[in-house]
């Protein structure tokens, strides 16, 4: 499969498990044991999960506009703060603040807690006009 961060093992256990095959059903097609392909699913897995978040943070060091959320801040506000921004900037954000909301709620859940900040965290803005929550 070339360069990736996964083994050909770990691919050929992924490959079928999206075909719907169990673990036991692999390791029997692979001669090996079930143990060795759950370890093998899990080790892809953390992989997979590390190298999107490796994306995430080259696509926050690429972008133009980070606004610093502080512990206190009212999440409520952070729209209009993307929004002046991203106008400075001369970036067309793609959603509105009920979509920005939603999605610092789900990116930044442990942060906040109903409509505050409890960590500080960052809200990036590419020069697409994505969003980024870290």
């Amino acid at each position: 499969m070339g360069d990736t961060f996964l083994t050909e093992a770990q691919l050929r256990v992924l490959r079928l498990r999206t075909k719907g095959l169990t673990q036991a059903k692999i390791a029997r097609k692979l001669n090996t044991t079930r143990a060795n392909v759950s370890i093998l699913e899990s080790r892809a897995r953390e992989n997979i999960r590390r190298a999107e978040k490796t994306i995430r943070l080259a696509e926050r060091l690429k972008a133009p506009v980070v606004i610093s959320i502080k512990q206190g801040d009212d999440i409520l506000q952070v729209p209009e703060r993307i929004f002046q921004a991203a106008d400075a900037a001369k970036i067309k954000v793609h959603q509105g603040t009920a979509d920005i909301i939603a999605k610092i709620n789900e990116n930044a859940g442990d942060k906040i807690h109903g409509r505050s900040a409890t960590k500080n965290f960052e809200v990036a803005l590419t020069l697409e006009g994505e969003i980024l929550i870290s």
